[in-house]
């Protein structure tokens, strides 16, 4: 809270735009906000409640999904509409927060015959009609083109005047509710887009207490589509809610800080752990690898590390698959991070083809990290004890604080400031993390699991020898961390490694031979008759969407990404037939974030085309949703073909809700006014589809405003705010599970998809990979269009001809679509079989 800012007290229905109109409120009003949850046990008691909002100058009740009829759906919310004389304060409510308060006073809640989720809509309101003495907060402003996301509207009486009575009659008191005056409109008659499913001719959107500082919007002034008009609406509220404090007000403001509501940032990682310091004394430790073995050729110390280097240049384009075969290690645990579809020209521009290859050498030598959640420890996997086989310790995570907590504190303690400033990747951690351990960073409950395992959710390795491929300069970067006093042993390998790498970029032939991108391989992988496939179900995967759209259709959710697994039996797998299925998804799908990855019992291939986070060592983080697909095919073979197609008000609507999402992901870490969005829904090209994608940017908050700051500041208080400051790690764990794979509001989604996918385990898929490294910067892919296995369902079976025991690997392939209220399980389906079909084509099915 600053002091003397005006304080606003927001009420979260847990919505997943909240922090959106948060920062709307404190960068349009230069004002404080305090935030509480509808269900805060603190205010159980209208007591506890009272004393609370003598702290503000107003109150905002917030949207959120659900039913305002249903206390668990709006809780604190509905006893602010029933506060005394004595106990009264101005309040603006939004979307839900509107619909309590119609409730409250007459009105009706019903559903929309038509809802509207994403969609831009025209507003009608009282400021435009020159109504005087009825203007209030829409006094001055223009013509106002706002998003919606409604499945319920209110019903004031408004059906029941004629068509001729209504310009005059819809600016006065209506007959359920003779306290409410309508302030704003969207009419189907003011819609002159296309389809947006609209089916309603009148629905309010803003109304205000005829005798009580109440007022409330049903649309959403805070979305990225909403025009900035509506800034004034926000202005005027507060100018109304001012004035009416100043003459009406009976109990004057309580100056004192509020003890119960929080800030709607939260609080950084490094900051929460740093504050079980005090109750440590020494406990808590970080596992490393320092062994009792004199070679230490995989030491790491914590805090004196030395980056060690060479960078080659290449005759022509180079490969992670030139580069994996040349070295002979595609046999071994292995993390591949591949822009496999570098040199593609006919895929777009650079940015969709990708910069740079990351190539992880001797995974099976590093220290490794599992967490599986729901635990209080996390393991790490030595390469090597004192007997010279790997060890496993556990390290209790309570008093870190939670596993990103330790992660954050581990990566901290090992930040480097100078290395090759082209290479993205210094060394780090790289690896997975899963879908489930992003539901529990929401506290949504996994249901439990048909069979019970011990595999990790989040899987990191400590990278220590790394190539990474920069596919634009045409330069290969060998890296080698290694303690201070193990330069001899860096210099060593960097050397051996120029002299393995010596073939393939001083080829004998005065033609270079570019990367192998055949398009298919030319005989199977395996025969037809070894592989069974069970698909989902068609008819059962329809029946879902049908479930998916009654959730939206009582107001429980404005987008569900539904999703179902394929399963594929096949001959066990070797390392080196992994690798082959990998090439061919990499021919068939070339993609700027394809991943080949064999670590903690799993075997994941993937050729996803969506980059989910990347931040770099300013603090400048960058999220690219991706919603909105058209496969290529020859009636739509251009750009411009794609794009007309996929700009409709479905498709657009998809895309926008993600981008919403993920804008209150970032506002939740970096804070008010630190977002932006330079792209927004834009349409790309890729090897086999044409895909809509938006940009959402924000500034991860700095210890100091500025270097002069900084030296001005003692010792003692520069070394507090870098012991507590934002990383990029958190924002990777407020944004998990990736918005684009759950759909929003996100916690109520992913417990209603939970339900509808019946708990079904989605495990890698739907989860992320990457890095973070020790030069602060990061970046992530949600992991589609993928494959993967675990170790542990490996089974037997017997030949029934000849009898003959051999093992089988279970391969699962997820894949699925977002469903809306415009969508149909038909089409639906097809999508989910669309994206199916071109990862199952590895196996010739």
């Amino acid at each position: 809270m600053t002091p003397g800012k005006p304080l606003i007290l927001f009420i979260d229905a847990y919505d997943s735009f909240s922090n959106n109109i948060i920062s709307l409120l404190e960068t349009t009003l230069h004002a404080s906000v305090r935030t509480i949850k509808i269900d805060d046990p603190a205010f159980n008691t209208d007591e506890a409640l009272h004393k609370e909002l003598r702290h503000y100058d107003a109150v905002v009740c917030g949207p959120g999904p659900g039913h305002p009829e249903k206390e668990k759906d709006v809780g604190i919310i509905r006893r602010i509409w029933k506060l005394g004389d004595e106990e009264l304060l101005p309040v603006l409510g939004i979307c839900l927060g509107f619909q309590s308060l119609c409730l409250e006073f007459g009105g009706k809640v019903r559903r929309l015959n038509g809802p509207q989720h994403g969609m831009i809509r025209r507003v009608t309101h009282i400021g435009e009609a020159g109504q005087e003495g009825q203007q209030s907060i829409f006094v001055g402003v223009g013509e106002i083109h706002a998003t919606l996301y409604q499945s319920l509207c209110v019903d004031l009486g408004q059906d029941a005047v004629g068509i001729y009575d209504w310009p005059r009659q819809k600016w006065k008191p209506l007959k359920k509710s003779r306290n409410l005056l309508p302030l704003a409109w969207v009419e189907s008659s003011a819609t002159k887009h296309g389809y947006s499913g609209i089916k309603d001719d009148r629905v309010a959107v803003a109304v205000r207490h005829s005798t009580k500082p109440f007022w409330a919007l049903q649309y959403h002034p805070e979305s990225i589509c909403t025009n900035k008009e509506s800034q004034k609406v926000i202005e005027n509220w507060f100018n109304e809610a001012r004035t009416w404090n100043q003459t009406s007000r009976h109990k004057p403001k309580d100056g004192a800080e509020s003890t119960h509501s929080h800030a709607a940032t939260r609080e950084s990682l490094l900051s929460a752990s740093e504050k079980l310091r005090p109750m440590l004394n020494g406990s808590a430790d970080f596992p490393h690898n320092r062994l009792a073995d004199d070679r230490r050729e995989n030491v790491i110390t914590l805090g004196d590390t030395i980056y060690h280097y060479r960078i080659l240049d290449c005759p022509g384009p180079v490969s992670a698959q030139d580069i994996v075969e040349e070295l002979h290690i595609a046999h071994r645990d292995q993390i591949i991070l591949e822009s496999s579809n570098a040199y593609v020209q006919s895929t777009g521009s650079a940015d969709v083809r990708g910069r740079y290859s990351i190539i992880a050498y001797g995974v099976h030598k590093n220290m490794r990290f599992e967490y599986t959640a729901g635990r209080d420890k996390i393991s790490c996997t030595l390469p090597k004890g004192h007997d010279g086989k790997p060890v496993t310790c556990d390290t209790d995570l309570r008093p870190f604080g939670g596993v990103w907590q330790f992660i954050a504190q581990y990566l901290d303690k090992t930040r480097l400031k100078t290395g090759i400033e082209d290479s993205p990747f210094w060394g780090g951690f790289m690896g997975y993390t899963t879908y489930e351990l992003g539901l529990e960073g929401i506290e949504v409950p996994c249901r439990e699991s048909k069979n019970p395992h011990n595999r990790p959710d989040l899987c990191f390795v400590w990278v220590t020898r790394s190539i990474v491929i920069d596919h634009r300069k045409n330069k290969i970067y060998l890296q080698y961390l290694a303690p201070r006093d193990d330069g001899e042993i860096a210099n060593t390998w960097l050397c051996n490694m120029i002299d393995k790498l010596h073939p393939l970029l001083h080829p004998q032939s005065p033609t270079y031979t570019p990367p192998r991108l055949s398009p298919f391989t030319s005989c199977p992988l395996f025969q037809p008759h070894t592989i069974k496939v069970n698909r989902p179900d068609n008819t059962l995967y329809e029946e879902k969407v049908l479930l998916c759209q009654e959730s939206i259709l009582s107001g429980d959710s404005y987008e569900l990404c539904l999703t179902d697994q394929t399963t594929v039996t096949t001959p066990h797998a070797s390392h080196t037939k992994s690798w082959e299925i990998y090439k061919s998804l990499r021919a068939r799908q070339p993609a700027p974030f394809a991943s080949f990855i064999r670590l903690g019992g799993a075997t994941l291939i993937s050729s996803s085309p969506e980059r989910f986070l990347t931040w770099n060592a300013e603090g400048k983080c960058s999220l690219r949703p991706m919603k909105g697909t058209v496969s290529k095919s020859k009636q739509v073979d251009t750009l411009a073909k794609a794009t007309a197609l996929l700009d409709v008000p479905k498709e657009k609507a998809e895309n926008l809700m993600i981008v919403d999402l993920v804008r209150h992901d970032l506002h939740g870490v970096c804070g008010s006014g630190a977002v932006s969005v330079p792209r927004l829904m834009v349409v790309e090209e890729y090897a086999s589809v044409f895909q809509m994608i938006s940009i959402v940017e924000a500034q991860i908050p700095r210890p100091f405003a500025s270097w002069h700051e900084e030296n001005k500041l003692d010792v003692v208080e520069r070394e507090r705010r870098m012991k507590e400051r934002y990383t990029g790690i958190d924002v990777l764990s407020a944004s998990l599970p990736p918005g684009s794979m759950t759909g929003a509001p996100k916690k109520r989604s992913c417990e209603i998809l939970q339900e509808i996918e019946q708990g079904q385990e989605r495990s890698l898929y739907s989860g992320v990979v990457g890095y973070m490294d020790i030069g602060g910067r990061g970046d992530w892919s949600v992991t589609i269009r993928s494959l993967f296995r675990w170790d542990d369902e490996c089974s037997v079976k017997v030949d029934e001809e000849d009898g003959v025991e051999y093992e089988i690997d279970t391969w699962h392939i997820g894949a699925g679509g977002a469903v809306t209220a415009l969508s149909t399980p038909e089409g639906e389906r097809e999508e989910m079989n669309v994206k199916l079909r071109g990862t199952l084509g590895v196996f010739g099915v």
